[in-house]
């Protein structure tokens, strides 16, 4: 396959690192020249590489925006079924759903009327669960292309949080430590004690393997070893400080953001929690998401969004392409495909592609990651 040279994308010869452009998906999953190979979930170099490049791997590089089909209305949460599907959900009872891994996006009747939708997951297996405000759930088994009402066994409380093991088991979270949980792939669902007392639940997160990490306001953390049937608390290291976001990878690394820039990580299944330095300064987290790999993207208020390479343990500053813009969350298809979505119906999308200058070589030369 022939190489894509830089002078045929930017024009000239010789090229400087400021000459950053965005690339076009026709690069093999495996891509190699002069002994440097390049695969889509990151890259191995042998000879000639320049590190100081390393930041403009995305999806640290290159965020474009993406016509979300909000308008101006607010956009919550986003989630993918890791194969194509994406749903996002927000203000007014708004949902849109992406058939083509979040390159375009149309309306979908959410069944909340004009009540507002805080939050989506879905079992990767076509089941998805979208929960919002005065205790409204809705349920598509079709991959999110229709919804039907479920009793959520909230009342009229307000649900700000969804998740699921992708084995049947879902909990939910909300105001009042409000938290019910199904154990029937969220055909119906049944009260359980939080342990949070009347504190709001704003995030919960599972391994997919029995444990699961509930955060909210005052810094309050607990944690279920028994598949979210039971819950006890946790010292989060957030002190008084609301926690707004929590994600694990799946093999034992969980990262919890907060306001004020908090963020916490733990090495040990939630169990125990140190500080990171998050790279938010004083402004709030609002979500955090990882590709289970290695890469994590946090996000929140003015638009604010930094990474990490080294599965939570530093972060680093990325342009969003929200300027200042409020970011709401963050998801990924674990392939190289993220979503951002926020306030303003704003939406940028990563999807995998890179390029890096070879200035050790004999010529400028693209890469696909």
């Amino acid at each position: 396959m022939a190489d894509k040279f830089l002078s045929s994308l930017v024009g000239g010869g010789g090229t400087a690192l400021g000459e950053i452009t965005r690339l076009f998906p026709d690069f093999p999953d495996d891509y190699e020249r002069d002994g440097q190979k390049f695969l889509r979930s990151g890259f191995a170099i042998t000879s000639g590489w320049d590190t100081s490049l390393d930041a403009f791997l995305l999806p640290a590089g290159v965020w474009s925006a993406v016509t979300s089909g909000f308008g101006s209305t607010a956009i919550r949460s986003v989630a993918t079924d890791e194969a194509g599907v994406w749903v996002a959900v927000g203000d007014s009872g708004t949902m849109t759903r992406s058939t083509n891994d979040g390159a375009s996006w149309t309306a979908v009747t959410s069944g909340f009327g004009s009540t507002a939708i805080n939050s989506i997951a879905t079992d990767n297996a076509g089941v998805w669960v979208a929960v919002g405000d005065s205790g409204v759930m809705t349920r598509s088994t079709n991959d999110g292309a229709s919804w039907t009402a479920v009793t959520s066994g909230f009342g009229s409380t307000l649900i700000r949080s969804i998740a699921t093991d992708g084995a049947g088991v879902w909990v939910a979270g909300g105001s009042s430590g409000t938290m019910t949980r199904s154990t029937n792939d969220g055909a119906s669902w049944s009260a359980v004690t939080s342990g949070f007392g009347s504190t709001s639940i704003n995030s919960i997160a599972t391994d997919n393997a029995g444990v699961w990490v509930a955060v909210g306001s005052s810094g309050t953390m607990t944690r279920s070893t028994d598949d979210g049937a039971s819950w006890s608390a946790v010292t989060s290291g957030f002190g008084s400080t609301s926690i707004n976001s929590i994600a694990t990878d799946e093999a034992g690394v969980w990262v919890a953001g907060g306001s004020s820039g908090t963020m916490t990580r733990s090495t040990d299944d939630g169990a125990s929690w140190s500080a990171v330095t998050s790279g938010f300064g004083s402004i709030r987290i609002r979500s955090i998401a990882t590709d289970q790999a290695g890469v994590w993207v946090a996000v929140g208020d003015s638009g604010v969004m930094t990474r990490s390479t080294n599965d939570g343990a530093s972060w680093t500053a990325v342009t969003s392409g929200f300027g200042s813009t409020l970011i709401w969350s963050i998801a990924t298809d674990e392939a190289g495909v993220w979503v951002a979505v926020g306030d303003s119906g704003v939406m940028t999308r990563a999807d995998g592609l890179t390029f890096g200058i070879d200035t050790g070589n004999d010529v400028d030369y693209v890469r696909y990651l």
